[in-house]
């Protein structure tokens, strides 16, 4: 019996300690399970890649300004009506409503699936973007489009809802919001990206970007 009870707490001791070692917390990168096909990420900052099933997302720049340029596609589409822009010839841009600006964002999607599949706002795949301000405020209208083909002088053209290959990568996607001036010019109140993937099974990936 002297020799029986050491070993059986010896035992009791191992099984503990694996226990504790195999308890981990959710780092930014994971995407853990938040009720019945609802997924959700940690909170992700500008630069980090966050995962949905087989879409990668990278924010890469949050950028404010008052206008937006007039273009259809290429270079300037969807972007900031820079002063270099404003002053050439022929261009022509959109201004803010008084009392808002433009919040533009960009980043890059990559597709690690081993069939070709299509994602945007009206696909298979559905992405779509909102604004988390302050105590509750959300904001979810807003422009958005892929890089999809490469235009005669060279600059990307975006589509809507585009056709990713097998291992595509890094892909550029960009788009903007308009938002109360307060959202940009608060330095207390927090400020959030949040990027919705929902796939053809139903299940939903929200990727939370603190922008600050």
């Amino acid at each position: 019996m002297k020799k029986i009870l050491p070993l059986i707490l010896a035992v009791a001791l191992t099984l503990s300690l694996a226990a504790c070692g195999g308890e981990t917390g959710d780092s930014p990168n994971t995407t853990t399970e938040n009720g019945e096909n609802n997924q959700t990420s940690g909170v992700l900052k500008i630069g980090d890649t966050g995962t949905a099933g087989d879409w990668e997302f990278t924010l890469t720049g949050i950028e404010f300004s008052d206008a937006v340029a007039d273009e259809n596609n290429g270079l300037y589409y969807l972007r900031p009506a820079d002063d270099e822009y404003k002053s050439e010839t022929g261009n022509s841009f959109y201004t803010a409503e008084s009392g808002d600006i433009f919040l533009f964002f960009t980043a890059e999607l990559t597709y690690n699936g081993k069939e070709s599949a299509e994602i945007g706002s009206q696909s298979e795949n559905y992405i779509g973007f909102e604004i988390r301000y302050g105590d509750g405020y959300t904001f979810d209208t807003y422009e958005f489009a892929i890089a999809d083909a490469q235009g005669a002088d060279g600059s990307s053209l975006y589509v809507y809802d585009s056709i990713f290959e097998p291992l595509d990568t890094n892909r550029e996607c960009r788009g903007y919001f308009e938002v109360p001036l307060e959202v940009q010019s608060s330095k207390s109140d927090s400020l959030k990206l949040v990027v919705t993937f929902m796939d053809m099974e139903g299940t939903e990936t929200e990727l939370v970007y603190d922008i600050r």
